[in-house]
């Protein structure tokens, strides 16, 4: 494999560029950082997802960190992001019966809500990324139960806690090492009165979710409700400006959307392809696996890039054009940000209300709002997404 690419290097660079390039020298390339094989095609990236030769990430990040032992990485390996086997079924059907898209919807209303007063509040001069910036942490602390009085302090402990899925430095892996023992503490004594006194929220009927007999132990609820919080955080948070950015950049084409429920949904979810805030899923080659006369190891690190494969012209028709009725037609590839397999996100629902929610409320402003900054001039940031670092709107009266 010849073609190297700093991936993780360009998340607030010119991402698109570098692995547009990397594309057209193949299917495959090497990051540089982590020296991953970073897999660029649609077609591999469906196929892959489901493959038995991979799994999640473990704690091979971890591992190459130093970080040995500890609460930040107990906790780490708890997660159905980092787990497998007969544990990771067990917690993601027990967590599934009880986060179920039924149960998300009721939150729409809300999620509205403050969409537009985000929007309202940005509408002359204000920045958008920053009228967002807590909607999907506040959502989720309104599921779960937790006051909005405490969600300044949840967002803290979140940021800290967003880089652990990246290779971290050490002040970051510091940070996110007091972030999850403050934040395990406060869900421990909120999930202890919750099993005395239940409500109607999300760590009750974690509480009460029952498989096959089974249930999950206080210790697995707390450390389940901290990788929700964490694993909706930022992946939520980055996609909302992402979107947002690529609806106002192709607002003329979106005239009505707001008001139909099934375009909007597409709408959004083309957003979704042409943005995507998590560029790439990490995996783990669990044995060798042949690709374009390339082996990959066992034990070596894969990286399924999510970024690369939305704009891939062998499967996507005039892949860099924004088409926002690309999802209504039937022939249209599978999107992968949300992955596939036994690592599908079980909070993509969520996530999806909070997006759409939030374009809906962007596309409905009247006046329209404009971008002041040329989209060219924005910079972009990285957390554990990539996204925007700021939208500064206005309103556009017609003439």
């Amino acid at each position: 494999m010849d073609t190297s690419v700093d991936l993780t290097g360009n998340f607030a660079g010119d991402l698109h560029g570098v692995l547009r390039e990397a594309a057209l020298r193949g299917p495959l390339a090497v990051d540089t950082a982590t020296g991953a094989t970073v897999v660029l095609r649609q077609h591999d990236l469906e196929a892959l997802s489901h493959d038995q030769r991979l799994e999640g990430i473990g704690l091979a990040l971890f591992d190459m960190m130093g970080i040995t032992d500890g609460p930040l990485r107990d906790w780490y390996g708890q997660l159905m992001f980092t787990t497998e086997g007969d544990y990771h079924r067990r917690i993601r059907s027990l967590v599934s019966r009880a986060f179920t898209p039924r149960s998300v919807e009721v939150l729409r209303a809300t999620a509205a809500d403050m969409a537009a007063e985000a929007v309202a509040f940005a509408r002359q001069g204000g920045d958008l990324v920053v009228a967002c910036a807590t909607l999907a942490t506040r959502l989720m602390c309104r599921l779960l139960g937790v006051p909005d009085t405490d969600v300044p302090v949840f967002a803290a402990w979140l940021d800290a806690l967003s880089p652990v899925f990246l290779p971290m430095t050490p002040e970051q892996i510091a940070a996110a090492t007091t972030a999850i023992t403050e934040l395990q503490s406060y869900v421990d004594e909120l999930t202890s009165r919750r099993s005395k006194d239940p409500g109607r929220d999300l760590i009750t009927a974690l509480l009460a979710s029952e498989a096959d007999g089974e249930r999950l132990t206080h210790g697995e609820t707390v450390a389940m409700i901290a990788n929700l919080l964490v694993a909706g955080h930022d992946t939520a948070g980055s996609q909302i400006p992402c979107s947002i950015l690529v609806a106002l950049q192709h607002r003329n084409e979106l005239a009505g959307v707001h008001a139909d429920d099934a375009r909007l949904e597409s709408a959004v979810a083309e957003t979704m392809r042409l943005e995507p805030s998590i560029p790439y899923i990490p995996r783990t080659a669990v044995a060798p696996i042949e690709l374009y006369d390339n082996t990959i190891p066992a034990g070596s690190m894969v990286f399924l890039c999510i970024a690369a494969a939305c704009r891939d012209a062998s499967a996507w028709r005039e892949p860099d054009r924004f088409d926002p009725d690309r999802f209504s037609r039937t022939d249209t590839p599978r999107l992968l940000n949300f992955g596939a397999g036994t690592h599908y996100c079980v909070g993509h629902a969520l996530a999806k209300i909070e997006v759409e929610e939030c374009v809906r409320a962007a596309l409905a402003a009247d006046p329209p709002l404009r971008l002041t900054d040329d989209p060219a001039d924005i910079p972009w940031r990285q957390v554990l997404g990539r996204s925007p670092a700021r939208l500064v709107v206005s309103s556009e009266r017609a003439a």
